[in-house]
């Protein structure tokens, strides 16, 4: 009978970290508190201090100007946030028709103001097709 002697195994030696590791998450750690800085301090003041255009009413007619025969859209626009700039668009489609158009207005706070659009149809167009309008405004 043959005893085997159990001759313990020597223990792995640790691995030390590298200090390049440490550098590469503080580098991390500084970045994601730099972004969290700036979204509090730049990027939401921002965005609560634009404008916010509300269209209060919208309406379109046919008629002549001069020998042409064109299609207005009336637009009122009120804004409900602060000063600053907006985007108004007016978009018209008809039969073999489609255009859109931009103003670009300066607004204060509690503002409105009316605008108009004037596309240039042709009669016949008009009168044998279904003419369909709608406007929208966004901040600048």
């Amino acid at each position: 009978m043959e005893q085997k002697s159990e001759q313990p195994t020597p223990a792995q030696p640790k691995k030390k970290t590298s200090p390049i590791v440490y550098i590469a998450v503080g580098i991390l750690i500084g970045a994601i508190i730099i972004s969290v800085i700036y979204i509090a301090v730049v990027y939401v003041p921002h965005v609560a201090s634009l404008p916010k255009p509300e269209i209060t009413k919208l309406d379109g007619y046919g008629g002549f100007e001069g020998l042409n025969y064109v299609y207005y859209v009336d637009v009122t626009v009120k804004n409900n946030g602060e000063e600053g700039y907006v985007s108004v668009f007016a978009e018209l489609k008809a039969t073999g028709k489609y255009e859109k158009q931009e103003q670009i207005l300066y607004m204060y706070k509690g503002q409105s103001q009316n605008v108009r659009f004037t596309f240039d149809i042709t009669l016949w167009g008009a009168l044998t097709s279904q003419v369909t309008y709608k406007a929208w405004a966004v901040p600048k």
